[in-house]
């Protein structure tokens, strides 16, 4: 057995490139990055998608779990572990699958700092409206220093960049509202599914194995209708672990959408986010009030 897998998951990861002029995208880039801004009526901190990373190279995310079970090495805090360098983050999975664990790693071109890269200037700008609504959207949790759980924070970030492409698509008409409303059916169709399984996987432990195999079978069917980087975000084979570990992500995906769409914006939206608790279980009772 392999020590390691390779895999490609959300927080926005990209695998193959066709290479574009950088100037044309980024200046289409910098007009997103405006009415991103507008929506959320605030002019975030920082300089984003403004500089070139010229080496192109992704972070390494691992993830450490047992593999039919949520459990971390003690000692370990965090959700995950980033690496800059390939080998360092080979020889930390090394370590850990030596201690009985399965972890894996996942590359990520795009995150908060949000450089321009080949990979991201690679994909349609459907997808590249959604990623930066995604990632502005992590950094405006940052920058109002907003304590939200892990799982309401990545959703909360999918909900404004699933729904915030839409509605670029709809205004600006710089992109096709067809393919933005496309892409914003797939996505959700695989959380639906991930969300089926997680709930079959929980009702029927000893299944576990053959569960998840059924449910990456599924996604990879509903990926042949995705664009190419669906396919690198949904793409992976995962441990029973880890999928666990984010049960609640998928149905706080489809809580938070519902609380979206009652709004008449996104900044009402985004005053209700800036009073989540920090304890996820209150998070609910919460959001209740706004359905």
């Amino acid at each position: 057995m392999k020590p390691v897998r390779f895999i490609l998951i959300l927080s926005l990861l990209m695998t193959g490139f066709i290479a574009r002029s950088q100037g044309s995208d980024s200046l289409f880039i910098s007009q997103v990055k405006d009415f991103v801004f507008k929506e959320m009526g605030v002019r975030l901190e920082g300089e984003f998608y403004t500089h070139r990373d010229t080496s192109d190279q992704p972070l390494y995310y691992i993830y450490v779990s047992l593999k039919d079970k949520v459990e971390k090495p003690f000692g370990m805090q965090e959700d995950y572990i980033t690496f800059h360098s390939k080998w360092d983050a080979n020889v930390r999975a090394a370590y850990y699958h030596n201690m009985g664990y399965e972890p894996f790693i996942y590359l990520a071109y795009c995150y908060s700092d949000t450089p321009l890269n080949k990979r991201l200037l690679s994909y349609r700008k459907e997808s590249v409206s959604m990623i930066a609504f995604h990632e502005l959207m992590h950094n405006y949790i940052m920058q109002f220093k907003l304590d939200i759980p892990y799982d309401f924070n990545e959703s909360t970030c999918d909900v404004i960049g699933n729904y915030g492409a839409l509605k670029y698509a709809k205004d600006a008409n710089k992109i096709k509202l067809k393919t933005a409303r496309k892409q914003l059916k797939l996505n959700e169709e695989i959380y639906a599914c991930m969300n089926d399984f997680i709930a079959k996987i929980n009702a029927n432990p000893a299944q576990c194995q053959q569960l998840l195999s059924k449910c990456q079978i599924k996604i990879r069917k509903l990926l042949k209708n995705g664009d190419s980087f669906q396919k690198d975000r949904f793409s992976y084979d995962v441990n029973t672990g880890y999928l666990l570990k984010n049960q609640y992500y998928c149905m706080n995906y489809f809580l938070l959408k519902k609380v979206f769409l009652k709004q008449k914006s996104m900044k009402d939206f985004l005053e209700i986010i800036k009073h989540l608790p920090a304890n996820e279980a209150d998070c609910q009772t919460y959001l209740a009030k706004y359905l």
